[in-house]
């Protein structure tokens, strides 16, 4: 009962009107329905999950599908819209989340488990970090992956490396080489647009993967409690060493627009995720000629994984159709439907990725997908939405204002200490 005020102590402010959105449209178009919301509404993302409802719509053509796509912040809009609906008694049939984003909904009581989807056929071919991410802290599977993006990507223009001699680096040294020789020659190392705080919070997050594999699991289960870390410190001193490369505009651009920088060879880099290809493939630029990416020295061999799933709210008016349709996206056809027109590479192995598929999602995420020694969670995916709520705040003003290295590894330190971990993370062999 407790869990269940806080959730609802967490909403408090979000208008309960947002309830009404949906409210009797399944019953208007018949009960032989299935309704869903979600946050895709680029045009990408719309032919991402339309190809999935395709998929769906040819094994149940009798299911009218409700979609309810939310615009606005990465998926924020839409999570106050969902508190509000839930908590209002009129939950969806399913919504999309990251899997971390659906904890304060377990610990309210108000997910039903779907343990029936992952069968020992699925489960044989999706990588145990992924099938990980989708269960919550009582070991039941609570959620279904649409796909897999890649986190912590290096993007860069093959022809500024190439007019200035640059070429992937093999060692830390190399890596600060490039920044030193790019800055030399006038050039933006970094394209940076962090005019919405977070994208420099994934810059740390891709340092912080670098410092190898037991620092990751140790952040992500909230063991980095000493304000005097060295891991900690030298990954922030790394990441205040990256502000002196950037463009001077940063504070003024979104990431997608700061790539854009890197797709007209503007500035050399940018870090994002897989998402970050399809700024270049817009641009009608192809990988591995106009441009490439590599990983932080560190973390070549850890695949970030990051993932967008479906779940089952309690409440749910057609449980038997939202049932099929995780059954349904699960499958080697539909992650392929999804994965390719998304930029995502599909959740399981035996998925093929044919001519809709990008050569950077064939050639690159999906090779990495299969070579990488370790799998991490990307930090969305893998702890607690309020702590990532903080730490992005913590990185903008310690680091992006002040550029206080100290002052961030204190409260960051703090934060570790003060958080509930409700997930414990074991990402080695």
């Amino acid at each position: 009962m407790v869990k269940k005020k806080l959730f609802i102590a967490l909403v408090i402010g979000v208008s309960l009107l947002a309830g009404v959105w949906a409210t009797g449209e399944a019953e208007k178009k018949g009960s032989n329905a299935l309704e869903i919301y979600h946050w895709w509404t680029s045009g990408s993302e719309k032919a991402a999950i339309n190809a999935l409802i395709d998929v769906y719509a040819k094994k149940y053509p009798d299911v009218i599908v409700l979609q309810s796509p939310v615009a606005g912040g990465g998926g924020a809009t839409m999570r106050q819209v969902m508190h509000s609906l839930v908590l209002g008694g009129e939950a969806p049939d399913s919504f999309q989340s990251y899997p971390f984003g659906l904890i304060p909904y377990w610990e309210a009581d108000m997910l039903e488990p779907i343990d029936e989807v992952w069968t020992s056929e699925v489960k044989a071919a999706v990588p145990d970090v992924v099938e990980d991410m989708c269960k919550m802290p009582d070991g039941h599977y609570y959620a279904v992956p649409c796909g897999v993006q890649q986190a912590g990507v290096i993007f860069y223009n093959l022809n500024v490396f190439n007019k200035y001699g640059l070429s992937k680096p093999a060692s830390e040294e190399d890596f600060w080489n490039i920044f030193a020789t790019l800055k030399a020659k006038g050039v933006d190392a970094v394209a940076l647009g962090d005019k919405n705080s977070w994208p420099l919070t994934y810059i740390f997050r891709a340092l912080t993967a670098a410092q190898g594999i037991e620092f990751y699991e140790d952040f992500i289960n909230g063991k980095v409690t000493s304000k005097d870390n060295p891991k900690l410190i030298d990954t922030l001193e790394k990441l205040n060493k990256i502000l002196d490369y950037v463009n001077t505009d940063h504070a003024a651009l979104t990431w997608d627009e700061a790539m854009g920088l890197v797709a007209k060879g503007e500035a050399a880099m940018s870090v994002m995720g897989d998402c970050g290809a399809g700024e270049f493939i817009a641009a009608e630029k192809k990988y591995g000629r106009d441009f490439g990416a590599f990983y932080i020295p560190g973390a070549e061999n850890i695949f970030g994984v990051s993932l967008d799933v479906f779940c089952l709210p309690k409440g749910a008016k057609h449980p038997a159709n939202a049932k099929n349709w995780f059954k349904i996206i699960i499958t080697a056809e539909a992650q392929s439907a999804f994965a390719g027109p998304k930029g995502f590479i599909p959740a399981r192995a035996d998925a093929t990725m044919g001519a809709g598929f990008s050569d950077y999602q064939r050639k690159e995420s999906a090779v990495h997908f299969k070579e990488a020694k370790y799998y991490r969670p990307g930090m969305w995916s893998g702890t607690p939405p309020t702590f990532m709520g903080k730490l992005t705040g913590i990185i903008a003003d310690k680091i992006g204002v002040k550029r206080d290295v100290m002052g961030a590894a204190r409260e960051i330190a703090n934060l570790q200490a003060e958080t509930d971990w409700p997930q414990k993370w074991d990402l080695t062999p």
